[in-house]
């Protein structure tokens, strides 16, 4: 075989080998690995000893949770980018794939040490005293809820390893079609998802448990109600928001390539924006017709249901502009019509109107009108985008 056959091999072998490992992550593994045991322990439903169904346990998922969250959207955001750039010869695509290489082999090992460790005493209490004080070890009593064989686990490791390998044979760094491009770069097409999952999906919701924590108890059990039963376990809106962004950068990445004849202009618009944009709103019509029952279940007290209820129409609409919103930003971002510059200001301002007004409006009574805040920024951030784009295009 010639050098170029041999390279395109390799090359071909690494995107095979992250096409599996984006696989494995989002379909047997998935966003919920912890989450599913943590929503099944608050609500009695493992068949279990009630030592073991214990505050101890439960931390001990919850802590690994919060890393594996992070972890997880990391990995499929780099994994999906490296193979949608080695297929597609977008610039720095070397970069990502090697970054995508050490999360996988990463995510991997952390997955396995939190197997490994469930029947640890002294890696509960280590974790447990991050969220409880005064963890007596004597009172632990561990379980074991993960896969009692982890095979998928040590096969990410495997992967991990072997796509390391692989970037450094390939010389994926080194060729001139995946180097540095004006045209396409895998680090700005990977900058808009990270910002708004950092924003949107962690920070912001962060700030406003903040901010209720220091009001009333009964706002806060509202908001608990409300993230953790009326949307924390429903399939869609239980997945990691990183992969909502996911999509929506890789369809804007196949629309801007050219490769589907007819996506362009107006076109090519409205299908990066409106496909994602249209899964993400149905999916919460659907559940605001039918929202799941509260009372009897949670509580019996009939005021805390209809504040909660008011809530949850509140939080549907508040996801579904915040989520297109970012649909829009990243389509105006990857089809070089808003510089990354622009994008920062953009984000500098969100931020800022998002946090005056949810201080503003804390002392209210209802929970609903704290997430009118999120509605605005988003959509002044829209406009900003725009307004920036009419006034000053940028050349491509």
């Amino acid at each position: 075989m010639k050098k170029d056959e041999i390279t395109r091999v390799r090359l071909l072998s690494l995107a095979v080998l992250m096409a599996l490992s984006l696989f494995i992550l989002l379909v047997p593994v998935g966003s919920n690995e912890f989450a599913q045991i943590i929503s099944k322990m608050n609500n009695n439903a493992l068949n279990i000893p009630e030592s073991q169904n214990s505050v101890y346990n439960l931390y001990y998922y919850t802590g690994f949770n919060v890393v594996y969250q992070l972890f997880f959207s990391l990995t499929i955001l780099f994994t999906a980018m490296s193979v949608a750039g080695i297929l597609l010869r977008i610039g720095n695509t070397g970069i990502a794939a090697f970054v995508s290489a050490i999360l996988n082999l990463l995510t991997g090992m952390l997955l396995l040490f939190a197997r490994i460790w469930e029947s640890s005493v002294s890696m509960h209490a280590m974790i447990d005293s991050v969220y409880l004080d005064g963890v007596v070890k004597e009172q632990i009593e561990t379980t074991q809820l993960l896969d009692k064989v982890p095979v998928l686990y040590i096969l990410l490791i495997v992967l991990g390893i072997l796509e390391l390998l692989m970037v450094k044979s390939s010389g994926i760094m080194r060729i001139k079609m995946f180097a540095k491009n004006k045209k396409t770069n895998a680090v700005n097409y990977l900058v808009p998802a990270l910002i708004i999952y950092a924003w949107a999906g962690f920070i912001r919701q962060d700030i406003l448990s903040v901010i209720i924590r220091n009001g009333d108890s009964q706002r806060m059990t509202i908001n608990e109600y409300l993230t953790a039963y009326y949307i924390g376990n429903k399939i869609f809106f239980n997945w990691s928001w990183m992969i909502m962004l996911l999509i929506a950068t890789i369809i804007c990445i196949i629309i801007q390539s050219g490769i589907i004849k007819g996506l362009s202009g107006r076109v090519g618009m409205l299908a990066g924006i409106g496909i994602t944009a249209l899964v993400t709103i149905m999916p919460s019509v659907i559940y605001a017709f039918n929202p799941p029952a509260l009372f009897g279940y949670l509580t019996l007290d009939i005021s805390l249901c209809d504040m909660t209820d008011n809530a949850f129409y509140m939080y549907l609409v508040t996801f579904c502009v915040c989520m297109t919103a970012a649909y829009i930003l990243i389509y105006l971002v990857i089809s070089g019509l808003l510089d990354m510059r622009k994008l920062a200001g953009i984000f500098v301002i969100n931020v800022v109107i998002s946090v005056i007004l949810m201080i503003i409006v804390s002392g209210k009574s209802s929970l609903a009108i704290q997430y009118m805040p999120w509605i605005v920024a988003d959509c002044a951030s829209v406009i900003l985008a725009v307004v920036s784009i009419a006034l000053k295009p940028v050349n491509k």
